[in-house]
């Protein structure tokens, strides 16, 4: 019989069969192994030795294994790549079967299904989405469906869009592990989500009886319920037996969100630093959470801040209410800090995933939920309890707290297999199982020193094994001593092992005991799990309420302890910040080092301010900060000013810089363009649009002609709040014409031929550029310097190309003309008629014929 043909293999053929694109985990006893081309990938990826079946022969077949109670970190690792991994697990006890053991998928496992605990991170959601794009007539996209789900959370997001822009917006602020599409290639967008596994859906799972549930609840368009079918479809078929717990279901109107329009996230770096160091982004600054539901809530909030303004002013009425009581404050976030990962466990509850030591978690963080609720019914007002939006009788879940707290032990097990998770005391029949075990070990101790007396054998042990079960253990210089009716069991490395009826007796009362314990554990833990289960909807709506508390102190304390102040939020065009400073910068650099800035813009009004200056002097800096403190207000913050009056912003449009995309065709200049014309086709009159330079990657005319129409389209047309910055001075000529435009500058001074920069930005355009002054700074050649300064000079007094002549080592001779030249020079032009000068010409081409020949 081939390698390929043998019961095992055949069954592995099987699943293959039923999962080709999935890397089949298969169990074989302790391991699972792989076979075939699975086996090849597997070993480079995960580092593992390539072994065969039936090596050396022409059936012989690639094979590697990896320890079955260590998968999950070598899964991980393959998630990471964007793998699919099918575990095909053994359906019976091999002790028990007589025959091959059976074998089935019981699991699929992809970058966004993979729901075990170890392969989380408390701040970061886990979600799975789905793309369902729909075409027009002539084959472009017209409507598309986004739905995500993160099945840790039992979190179900959905919304209708315009355009591919916008979902791809979205989904940069959702960061899916994987996503799926229909409607449109992956290729299309794979490249902007880096980091996200996409796949193509063609042949959606139809509709299970949950997800009509679902749709009954959503009212959302046919876009969204068939985005919402392809995503629930996709996990269900992963996951199958199992039902897919949805506590919370939204199907948001992406109007209702503040837009960073694609790549605004990463050049704010409100997530992620562009250098990679976390300790540079906004979310580091104001991540004090307590809570892991409350740091996934807090960065959710950060990537989409509200533009209704009645719900920013229920934020900022929360985040008021703590800043102003120090003491309720800090004893919330002590208190939350006991709150365990309710939301997630929850969920854990719902899938019948739940351990003993997540049961104990659970009691924990009700126990802290009971203490949160406790601090705010003694220290905190109604009205200051309605602020928090706290309510007067949240549900604390108190029965299945007494319930926890009455059934387990202290420090349940891990796992249920390690006993020990209930209470002496919670059950009667527990209790008796456990009292004849213990009786039973006690037993064997007593005849343990009764065969020590009987036989003289002082060394003599009884002991037992998992395998040969209870026995007298003898040295071999004892077996003499052994009594005939006792019966040799096993011979062991310096002694034997005994048995004789008493003892087998005995054991047999022990190991019942022991298999009634494990079963009424058994029992009585999924007695309990199932009743837990039934209130898995309140512990996971008690988890949301106090992760906003959460969220809420974090910023609060933020608030107090580095100064910020609450922004007046409202329907208005204005944007006034007194005294702004840069979140990050200013934690980075110290408070008292920062040079704070003011902003004033009215869509009404001034509405552009051209912003010129040196480089390093802080217009970047200054861009940034006003998209910062906009993004805090609208996410229900107080901001680093000494005041803020902000209109709300319906998008926050930047060019703040761009590197090449070479890999896909594009220069600088072509990113640059391509951001540009984004910015033109979506800013509306509510907008905020920041600009650190347009047109530095072609010539200076197409780059100055370019910025120009651009700045007067953002404040002529579309008549949205601008900080344009810039180093083409002639710019500054738009306010001469535009009501709407001011200049303004990145003030630095010059002493000593050092240049100063002073970090402020003033009303007025920039003298000069300082671009030589900061050259020098950065180390240029003394004489590369002196020649700049001479072309420079020569470039301000008469703008001549006659004035740029090439650097000269040495003065060359004078050159003496030649015959030709002479000849052409002696002409007088003024006098000569049309007919003299042609047949002039007649002559010179024939005397140059002459030469050349």
């Amino acid at each position: 019989m081939a390698a390929s043909e043998t019961p095992v293999m055949l069954q592995h053929a099987a699943a293959k069969r039923a999962h080709p694109d999935c890397i089949i985990f298969f169990r074989l006893g302790d391991f699972y192994e792989m076979f075939g081309d699975d086996a090849v990938v597997a070993s480079e990826i995960l580092e593992l030795t390539l072994t065969s079946r039936n090596r050396g022969k022409p059936d012989e077949i690639p094979m590697a294994g990896v320890p079955h109670h260590a998968a999950h970190s070598y899964i991980a690792r393959l998630m990471e790549r964007g793998y699919k991994v099918a575990l095909c697990e053994q359906m019976a006890d091999p002790k028990t079967v007589r025959g091959i053991v059976p074998r089935e998928v019981v699991r699929v496992i992809t970058p966004g299904t993979w729901t075990d605990a170890s392969a989380q991170t408390d701040a970061l959601h886990t979600f799975l989405a789905a793309l369902f794009v729909t075409t027009d007539r002539h084959g472009k996209p017209s409507k598309i469906g986004l739905a995500a789900v993160d099945l840790t959370t039992a979190d179900l997001r959905a919304a209708e869009l315009s355009d591919l822009a916008s979902a791809i917006s979205e989904l940069q602020r959702l960061a899916p592990r994987e996503l799926l599409v229909s409607g449109v290639a992956p290729a299309e967008v794979a490249g902007l989500l880096p980091r996200t596994a996409v796949r193509e859906v063609t042949d959606p799972a139809p509709s299970s009886p949950a997800q009509e549930v679902v749709f009954q609840d959503l009212e959302a368009p046919e876009s969204v319920r068939r985005a919402t079918e392809l995503v629930l479809g996709f996990a269900r078929a992963c996951m199958p037996g199992k039902s897919i717990p949805l506590f919370r279901v939204n199907v948001w109107n992406t109007s209702g969100a503040l837009e960073l329009a694609a790549g605004a996230a990463q050049h704010l770096e409100l997530i992620e630093a562009l250098s990679g160091d976390r300790s540079a982004t906004l979310l580091s600054v104001i991540d004090r959470t307590k809570t892991a539901a409350g740091a996934r809530l807090l960065r959710m909030r950060l990537l989409a801040p509200l533009t209704a303004v009645p719900e920013i002013r229920a934020r900022l009425a929360e985040v008021r209410a703590l800043v102003e009581n120090d003491a309720l404050r800090t004893g919330l976030r002590d208190r939350l800090a006991e709150v365990t990962d309710l939301e997630r466990l929850a969920v854990r509850l719902g899938y019948g995933e739940a351990t003993p030591r997540d049961l104990g978690l659970i009691r924990r963080g009700l126990q802290g939920a009971a203490q949160v609720a406790e601090l705010l019914r003694e220290r905190a007002t109604p009205e200051l309890r309605s602020a928090l939006c706290w309510p007067e009788g949240i549900d604390l879940a108190p029965e299945l707290l007494e319930l926890l707290t009455r059934a387990l032990v202290e420090r349940p097990p891990t796992l249920l297999k390690d006993g020990a998770v209930f209470r002496e005391g919670f059950d009667a029949d527990l209790d008796r199982a456990r009292e004849l075990r213990t009786s039973g070990g006690e037993g064997m101790a007593r005849i343990e020193e009764r065969l020590k007396q009987e036989t003289g054998i002082t060394g003599l042990r009884v002991r037992s094994t998992r395998v040969f079960g209870w026995y007298v253990e003898v040295t071999k210089s004892n077996t003499r001593k052994v009594p005939p009716s006792w019966t040799r069991k096993q011979t062991v490395a310096g002694g034997e092992r005994y048995t004789f009826p008493e003892l087998d007796q005995l054991a047999h009362e022990v190991l019942d005991a022991e298999e009634a314990e494990r079963e009424r554990e058994l029992e009585l833990f999924q007695e309990l799990v199932a009743k837990l289960a039934a209130g898995a909807a309140r512990i996971h709506s008690l988890a949301h309420r106090l992760a906003a508390l959460d969220v809420a102190a974090a910023l609060a304390d933020v608030a107090r302890e580095y100064d910020y102040v609450e922004p007046t939020v409202d329907e208005s065009e204005r944007l006034e910040l007194e005294d702004a400073r840069h979140p990050v910068v200013e934690r980075r650099a110290g408070r008292e080092r920062f040079v704070p800035n003011d902003v004033r813009l009215d869509a009404g009004g001034e509405r552009m301010w051209l912003i010129t200056g040196p480089n390093m002097a802080g217009k970047s800096t200054f861009l940034r900060q006003t998209a910062l403190i906009v993004v805090l207000a609208q996410m229900g913050s107080f901001v680093p000013a000494k005041r803020a009056h902000i209109g709300v912003v319906d998008k926050i449009l930047s060019r703040l810089g761009s590197g090449d995309n070479l890999a896909g065709g594009e220069s600088t200049f072509m990113v640059e363009m391509r951001e540009t014309a984004n910015i033109l086709r979506v800013a509306t009159r509510a907008s905020l649009v920041i600009v650190d330079e347009i047109g530095r990657g072609t010539s200076t005319f197409d780059g100055l002609s370019i910025a120009w129409a651009v700045a007067e389209y953002l404040q002529g047309v579309v008549a949205c709040r601008t900080l344009f910055a810039t180093h083409y001075h002639e710019l500054t000529r738009l306010a001469e014409s535009s009501p709407h435009t001011t200049n303004h500058a990145a003030l630095a001074s010059e002493e000593g031929g050092t240049i100063v920069f002073l970090h402020r930005i003033a009303s007025g355009a920039a003298s000069k550029s300082y671009g030589i002054s900061v050259a020098r700074l950065a180390g240029l050649p003394a004489e590369v310097l002196e020649r700049a300064q001479t072309l420079l000079e020569a470039l301000e007094s008469e703008p001549s190309a006659a004035k740029l002549r090439p650097a000269q080592t040495s003065a060359p001779a004078p050159k003496k003309p030649s015959e030709l030249e002479e000849l052409v020079l002696s002409l007088d032009l003024d006098r000569m008629n049309g007919l003299e000068a042609l047949t002039f010409l007649h002559a010179l081409r024939d005397r140059v014929r002459g030469r050349s020949n």
